[in-house]
């Protein structure tokens, strides 16, 4: 008897926890639809698809180089006694770069202009006699011998006054050789002499860039050379100035392609007014490319690559709907996107992360 009744509790026992285990999960759905009733509408915020004319472009990197850059030498040889500048000077054009010693340069110019003065007195009187000469022989009292001496004195004289003041002009331009200037507007980096050293005619003083306007220059693949031109704008961004943008201008297109690469030389006349560009930078080139078309774009945001699917997220009644696309040219911030799209439909920018189709949003301002 006892025995039986140990089975009979054991059996409610058994069946109560089978009731428990059957009404548990029916709660927790219920529980679970309730939070999901309470956590309402996704919030969102939407941007519109647009339609406009784009073109294709190619972006290829290069090197910043500055357009202009000189080794700026002695014309003559001395010893330097003045050099003022340091490398990463500023200097302007037709500032001292370095003075040589000129004493005896000057030494020479005295004496060649104490000469000029004595042959410019000597020849005024052979001139003067020549002129007298030439009076009293056409009166007869002179013979045509005299004449002819004197008119022979008067041109030597002239030759040696033309002969001096050849080398007084050679004289004034050692002198202003002797003080080297900058070419254009630029910067010092590099010194190639000092204080005290002698410098051989064409010796360099120092090497200079001009950075008012760089240049890059670029492989441009064979398929695309045609589909650029001369003064044609470019874009340009450098890695190491990468919130601007410089636009940039084709001055130069090589009509010999490397025979390794099948790439044509392309060089880019980029203005650097601030010099902020500087000699070695990285630079990344995009060329239009092609003929401009009609695109639908939507801001970079909108696209969602998922599961190695890429969709935007469209809102239509106040409900999500995921739409399958594919990317193309980026365009300022946007891009280019094919798919089931219209001009003007709302696309999610941020929150689609955890959208999917017919999720209640909320468009947030």
């Amino acid at each position: 008897m006892a025995f039986m009744t140990l089975r009979i509790h054991t059996g409610f026992f058994c069946g109560g926890l089978l009731l428990f285990a059957l009404i548990l999960p029916g709660c927790q759905q219920e529980e679970v639809a309730g939070t999901h009733r309470e956590r309402g509408p996704s919030p969102v915020k939407v941007a519109q698809v647009t339609v406009m004319e784009i073109q294709q472009s190619v972006t290829v990197i290069g090197t910043a180089e500055p357009r202009r850059r000189s080794l700026v030498a002695s014309e003559i040889e001395g010893l330097v006694e003045v050099y003022p500048h340091n490398e990463g000077e500023f200097v302007r054009e037709g500032q001292g770069l370095a003075r040589l010693r000129t004493i005896t340069i000057d030494i020479r110019m005295k004496e060649a202009l104490a000469i000029r003065r004595e042959g410019l007195a000597r020849y005024r009187k052979a001139k003067f006699q020549l002129n007298r000469t030439g009076t009293l022989l056409r009166s007869g009292t002179a013979s045509r011998q005299q004449f002819e001496d004197d008119e022979a004195e008067e041109r030597a004289l002239r030759e040696r006054l033309l002969q001096l003041e050849s080398q007084i002009r050679e004289y004034q331009d050692q002198l202003r050789m002797s003080k080297i200037v900058a070419p254009f507007d630029g910067w010092i980096v590099e010194e190639h002499t000092e204080v005290g050293q002698w410098v051989n005619e064409g010796g360099p003083v120092v090497e200079m860039l001009d950075l008012a306007h760089v240049q890059v220059e670029v492989p441009l693949p064979e398929r695309y050379v045609n589909m650029i031109q001369l003064g044609g704008p470019v874009s340009v961004v450098f890695d190491a100035l990468p919130e601007v943008l410089y636009t940039g201008t084709v001055f130069s297109i090589v009509a010999q392609a490397n025979p390794d690469t099948r790439t044509f030389p392309v060089k880019i006349d980029i203005p650097n007014p601030n010099t902020h560009i500087k000699s070695g930078m990285f630079a990344r080139i995009t060329f239009p490319a092609g003929r401009p078309y009609e695109a639908m774009l939507v801001p970079k945001d909108a696209v969602v690559l998922r599961g190695g699917r890429e969709f935007v997220i469209a809102v239509e009644d106040g409900k999500s709907k995921q739409i399958s696309v594919q990317s193309g040219e980026h365009v300022d911030g946007s891009v280019e996107v094919i798919g089931d799209l219209n001009d003007g439909m709302d696309v999610v920018i941020e929150g689609n992360e955890r959208l999917y189709t017919k999720t209640h949003v909320t468009i947030l301002e």
